[in-house]
């Protein structure tokens, strides 16, 4: 599909942008001249967004947002559509990710995870993609996965497992709106480290929730540290928005900001046609 380059003056829906990558794309977007729509849970952060895609000299609104909540994402849309009307981006970004082994992952921790990260995606598709294929003007969705989307490890199951099935819809997205010739495109983006508050993600968690477990050997507690450690050192959020809105004006489905990760990438899939055990991505002293 050709891509969607003639952005300002367009509507843009950012979820997950009170900080790191979603503040990274809706400040972006906002520098090509987008209306923004922004949404997360963390309403200090989101007002943040606002003002500085406000700053850059476009409009701005703000809308609280739980994306795991179906009824929510369904007055998201209807914000949008009620302050700006056509919505030509929609970026399917909240996610939360807590570390730890899948057997002592507790329910909530499980439940959590996949309804932001997975079920964000889904509700964003099941209530925005009617809405874009309606309008019958050009428009693009961008679901936000990740390299553990694509590849395996430790001590992240949840997360990886959630970010596995976002990858999933995506593809599946992407056949079912090119059989339809709809008109709409679709990203998976899948970063790899980026500096973005992730590692914290128990500040924005539901009181309805609990507590995360607790992570109880050492090699768990190592694996925490040096994944925030990683994240801390990674790349910056918005440069990981320059590589979306390049993907999405040249019309490419995958967005991968970082291409260290391509080699692991064709290493599990050749070990899959091989028939070998599973390729550990991440090596864990």
């Amino acid at each position: 599909m050709t891509g969607l380059t003639d952005l300002a003056g367009g509507t843009a829906v950012v979820t997950g942008a009170a900080s790191g990558i979603g503040r990274g794309l809706a400040v972006h977007a906002a520098g090509l001249g987008m209306k923004l729509v922004v949404a997360d849970v963390d309403e200090g952060g989101l007002e943040e967004t606002r003002k500085q895609c406000e700053a850059r000299g476009t409009a701005a609104i703000a809308v609280p947002t739980d994306v795991s909540k179906p009824a929510a994402v369904e007055a998201l849309a209807a914000a949008a559509r009620d302050a700006f009307g056509n919505i030509q981006l929609v970026f399917n970004n909240a996610g939360v990710l807590v570390a730890g082994c899948a057997w002592e992952r507790s329910a909530e921790d499980w439940e959590w995870q996949i309804g932001v990260n997975l079920m964000g995606c889904v509700h964003g598709a099941r209530v925005f993609v009617p809405i874009l294929i309606e309008q019958g003007e050009p428009a693009w969705m961008v679901n936000t996965a990740s390299i553990g989307g694509l590849l395996s490890g430790p001590f992240l199951s949840p997360y990886i497992v959630s970010k596995h099935a976002v990858v999933a819809l995506s593809e599946v997205l992407y056949h079912e709106l090119g059989a339809m010739k709809t008109g709409v495109g679709i990203s998976c983006l899948c970063p790899g480290a980026v500096d973005t508050g992730i590692a914290r993600s128990e500040r924005v968690r539901p009181d309805d929730r609990g507590d995360a477990a607790p992570l109880r050997s050492e090699v768990e507690q190592r694996f925490a540290e040096g994944l925030a450690a990683g994240i801390e050192a990674g790349m910056t959020p918005e440069a990981v928005a320059e590589h979306a809105f390049a993907a999405i004006g040249e019309g490419r489905f995958w967005i991968f900001p970082d291409p260290m990760y391509r080699d692991g990438f064709q290493v599990r899939a050749q070990s899959i046609l091989e028939g070998s055990n599973p390729f550990q991505a991440l090596e864990i002293d």
